[in-house]
């Protein structure tokens, strides 16, 4: 059984209408398809869903839910950036829109003890941008830059409380293995805080595919270290695609199920069923 439950379109930083993705989701078998725009934010941006159109997107995905209820299972959901004092409550989001679900997400690090806008660290777009971020913000020091993204992100998951926690490990996207290296004791330690507040909330966690076959890593998210922890914290997995194009809704989703059940899992589970794998 195939399914995506992370899906971006035309409506924020994705390709192709909403309608396109969930025709490519029937050709290609899927039984299920989420859509989780990026949520609106407080300051401008180039990815979330403008507060303007916001409804434009809802009302789109409650037509394809009704249109296609017979062919497909369609669900409205929002992947919700966490930013301290700039992030609306999630709550607030599912249940003001009526979101069947919704992904948890660090892109945005806040620098530790500020609330300034302008103390924020974009974690994803080019890596020049991240470097610079860690040198801006955190003097250089790109373990306490780590340690910021995981301790922001294990409160996300102890406040919030989401349905999913996306790319759990994506500050490792741009390291390269040249600014840290995740296998020290301190990142191991990071982890562990995360994963402990992940399983006491019944987060689920995504193995994410999207790095890989966007060419941008050469791992999945998290890192099959890190999936191996959640197998023996029996934390719930599930395979995510990250789709930003119709073409995406399945890329590598066969290899992520195939990792899944080598690491000793033997079903997946998302916010509405389970897969035996």
């Amino acid at each position: 059984m195939k399914y995506n439950f992370h899906t971006h379109s035309h409506h924020d930083d994705g390709k192709e209408p909403l309608e396109d993705f969930v025709k490519e989701a029937v050709e290609k078998g899927l039984q299920a398809i989420g859509f989780t725009g990026h949520s609106p934010l407080p300051f401008s941006n180039e990815w979330s869903l403008p507060k303007e159109t916001y409804p434009d997107y809802l009302a789109e995905v409650r037509r394809l839910k009704e249109q296609y209820k017979d062919v497909i299972d369609v669900y409205m959901g929002l992947e919700i950036d966490y930013i301290p004092g700039y992030s609306d409550n999630f709550r607030n989001f599912l249940n003001g829109a009526g979101l069947d679900y919704c992904i948890g997400s660090v892109h945005l690090v806040m620098k530790p003890g500020s609330n300034e806008c302008s103390d924020i660290w974009f974690i994803d777009g080019p890596r020049e941008g991240y470097l610079k971020g860690i040198d801006r913000l955190f003097d250089g020091d790109a373990r306490a830059a780590a340690e910021a993204f995981f301790e922001q992100s294990r409160e996300m998951v102890a406040t919030q409380r989401p349905h999913i926690i996306g790319h759990l490990d994506k500050v490792n996207m741009h390291n390269k293995g040249d600014l840290f290296n995740p296998s020290e004791e301190w990142y191991q330690k990071a982890v562990h805080r995360l994963l402990e507040a992940v399983a006491a909330a019944g987060t689920i966690v995504e193995l994410n595919t999207r790095g890989v076959y966007s060419g941008k890593t050469d791992a999945f998210f998290p890192a099959t270290p890190i999936l191996q922890k959640c197998f023996e914290y029996d934390i719930p997995v599930m395979v995510n695609t990250d789709a930003h194009h119709p073409s995406q809704v399945d890329k590598l989703f066969d290899e992520g199920v195939q990792l899944l059940k080598d690491i000793g899992y033997r079903k997946m589970t998302t916010p509405f069923f389970e897969v035996e794998i």
